[in-house]
């Protein structure tokens, strides 16, 4: 093991204080090359990363265009200038346990694997679970992560299986995977982009095995700020509600209509007019009418684009 050669890619947008703390969380790991994708921070100095890691590829783009694309640039290069087999992506605002790398590695070994993907946990209480292995929900039209916020060591959160769903936060992906089926869908910009590719991962015929074993500790949010980091994403609170409202149902159409039959995209419609109802109210409570103008423009933005 190695002997395989494996890159990273972290997508920086005024998070470089998380990304410095990141990238020394993979001191001992064995690595071809770390790259830093910058998507044009406005708050921040990208360059401090070079500052104490000279060996880091920083990458900074002229603009931001979010997370996926962001992604793809780094996976551009890679492909361009490296002969790396394996691409792990890592979310600015995680640390690692020890010994990850190798551990992900060891499922590919099955040639019908294409992505591994760590067990993540909360960095605030590491004994929270963030992600143990995700299913896709087409009533949610999204993925859904059982025992999420529950114990990280559950009995669940700790079985070695296959998935349906790997979070963008952590997960690696053979290069060859990403030669014939693409990175990331540009269309995004943030959210659910690591559900479609998931999606289009497995519609390709190959698995995505979790391994628990493989250990992530991460903020969530890292780089919305701390005023949003530990508020409910579609609460009436929460200060960038339309732009989290915009991409998630935008995105969520995007996917369901695209991997979904008739009755997945039946069941999406009944879920979606649910979660608007009950999303509705608290919007309501809070006097949020931004929230449903950003709704509406999601819905016909994605119409728009068919």
């Amino acid at each position: 093991m190695s002997l395989i050669k494996v890159s990273v890619i972290i997508v920086n947008y005024n998070t470089s204080s998380q990304v410095i703390e990141c990238i020394k969380s993979l001191k001992g790991e064995s690595l071809q090359n770390i790259v830093v994708v910058d998507n044009a921070s406005p708050n921040d100095n990208p360059d401090s990363i070079k500052e104490v890691f000279s060996e880091v590829v920083l990458i900074k783009h002229t603009e931001n265009v979010g997370f996926g694309e962001g992604c793809n640039i780094g996976i551009n290069w890679v492909l361009s200038h490296t002969d790396s087999e394996y691409l792990f992506f890592l979310n600015p605002d995680t640390v690692i346990e020890p010994g990850l790398v190798s551990k992900l590695l060891v499922p590919f070994s099955s040639q019908d694997i294409g992505i591994t993907a760590p067990r993540i946990s909360m960095m605030c209480d590491k004994n929270m679970l963030w992600y143990g292995g995700g299913y896709m929900s087409w009533f949610k039209g999204s993925a859904r992560v059982p025992g999420y916020g529950l114990n990280s060591d559950s009995l669940l959160a700790l079985e070695e299986r296959d998935v349906e769903f790997a979070s963008g936060c952590a997960f690696m992906i053979r290069r060859s995977v990403l030669v014939d089926c693409g990175g990331f869908d540009s269309r995004y910009f943030m959210y659910e982009e690591d559900v479609e590719l998931s999606l289009r991962v497995l519609s390709a015929g190959l698995r995505i095995r979790y391994v628990p074993e493989a250990l992530v500790y991460h903020v969530a949010q890292g780089s919305q700020g701390k005023d949003v980091q530990s508020i409910d994403m579609f609460s009436g609170e929460n200060p960038r509600l339309p732009f989290f409202v915009y991409y998630a149902a935008r995105n969520r159409f995007y996917t369901v209509f695209k991997y979904g039959g008739f009755f997945q995209k039946l069941i999406f419609l009944i879920g979606f007019s649910a979660w608007f109802g009950r999303g509705g109210l608290n919007w309501v409570k809070y006097r949020r009418l931004d929230a449903f103008k950003a709704l509406y423009r999601g819905v016909r933005d994605f119409a728009a684009s068919r």
